[in-house]
């Protein structure tokens, strides 16, 4: 057997227990899995399990990291070149509210992950990791381009901080999909209403950054 072989089984068994993790997250609170659920999941033993992490936090940890980044990507794929910046963030705005119409599960899990390792103690290694992923994600803000862009074209108006720009409508378009998803239930997708409401939020903040608001 080639070095590659093991190289790729050993990938493919992380990748097999972060899909058995983030499948089981969703159903239950992460406080209510264990390893044995996760390792029966993925049909995988424990002695692999610790061989790619040493506690469940790490996983947990992996997962969120995941769900972060299938979100934003997600949300980045919605826009195109040839666009006007305020076209882009148009789309990425509204993708975003559909991925929270379709999955849920993972927006209720970025709020109870945040909830969680704000309150409890957790292994600083783990936190500093996190920690840094989460300081290049604002440094390279998926939303940014879009900002930046429309600022130059002028379809939305000058700000001399599109960065603080773009976190703003992260944290308040993530608090509302998060209150939407959590009073949605477990099973249920958002109800049409909740997604009307999302949609006159982004509208709002559109019009807000708009170029035509300057008189």
């Amino acid at each position: 057997m080639t070095e590659n072989w093991h190289m790729n089984l050993k990938n493919k068994n992380r990748e097999d227990l972060i899909a058995a993790a983030k499948e089981l997250f969703i159903k239950e609170s992460f406080l209510k899995v264990n390893v044995k659920d996760i390792c029966s999941l993925a049909g995988i033993s424990r002695v692999t399990f610790y061989k790619h992490f040493q506690t469940m936090d790490e996983l947990v940890f992996e997962v969120q990291v995941e769900i972060l980044e299938n979100m934003t990507g997600s949300i980045q794929k919605a826009s195109s070149a040839g666009m006007s910046g305020k076209e882009q963030l148009i789309l990425m705005l509204n993708a975003w509210i559909e991925y929270a119409a379709a999955y849920p599960g993972y927006i209720r899990f970025i709020l109870l992950f945040d909830l969680h390792y704000e309150a409890y103690e957790t292994d600083l290694a783990l936190k500093a990791k996190y920690e840094a992923f989460i300081s290049r994600e604002k440094e390279q803000h998926f939303l940014l381009h879009a900002l930046e862009t429309g600022m130059k074209d002028h379809s939305l108006r000058k700000d001399p901080a599109p960065l603080e720009i773009a976190q703003f409508i992260f944290t308040s378009m993530i608090a509302l999909l998060q209150k939407i998803c959590l009073t949605a239930g477990k099973e249920e997708k958002a109800g049409l209403q909740d997604i009307r409401i999302a949609r006159r939020f982004a509208g709002m903040l559109i019009e807000h950054l708009s170029a035509e608001e300057i008189q």
